[in-house]
């Protein structure tokens, strides 16, 4: 008989009930603290984009329109 596994199993019927909700409690911070942190690298693109918006706001008509131009030649010379 393989005594580590019944070990096992003997272990895991003797944690209580409020080992196993702390355990899940555990858990649930690990993926809060996961997704605070997807969140914060979500915002460290955003905040850029948004100020670029900003600028580009106040750039001029034909001005835009050329670096739309430009931007989309560039995109084809790296394909």
């Amino acid at each position: 008989m393989d005594t580590s596994a019944a070990n096992a199993r003997n272990e895991q019927a003797t944690l209580s009930v409020e080992a196993v909700a702390d355990m899940l409690e555990t858990l649930d911070a690990a993926d809060l603290h996961r997704t605070i942190a997807e969140l914060e690298d979500l915002l460290a693109t955003l905040r850029p984009a948004a100020s670029v918006r900003e600028q580009l706001a106040a750039v001029d008509r034909k001005t835009l329109q050329a670096a739309l131009i430009l931007r989309r030649r560039r995109v084809r010379l790296r394909r």
